[in-house]
């Protein structure tokens, strides 16, 4: 049985996104409209695995001495 490798293709013409962004920078010149943006308020997300586990590992410290004298 005879299998062929995948090749990667490439168009060397066509800037990567890396490229894409770093051109479209405000620093590179770009027109920039973020102040223009309308302010949205944003809110943590309350309950995440995260949240749980920190929450956890606080728990489970021993107490500082120092806050005890």
């Amino acid at each position: 049985m005879k299998t062929h490798m995948k090749t990667h293709e490439s168009d060397l013409d066509k800037p990567s996104f890396w490229q894409l962004v770093f051109s479209q920078s405000k620093v590179n010149g770009a027109p920039y409209h973020g102040e223009q943006l309308a302010c949205q308020k944003w809110i943590w997300p309350k309950g995440t695995y995260f949240q749980q586990r920190l929450c956890r590992a606080k728990w489970y410290q021993a107490p500082d001495e120092s806050k005890f004298n």
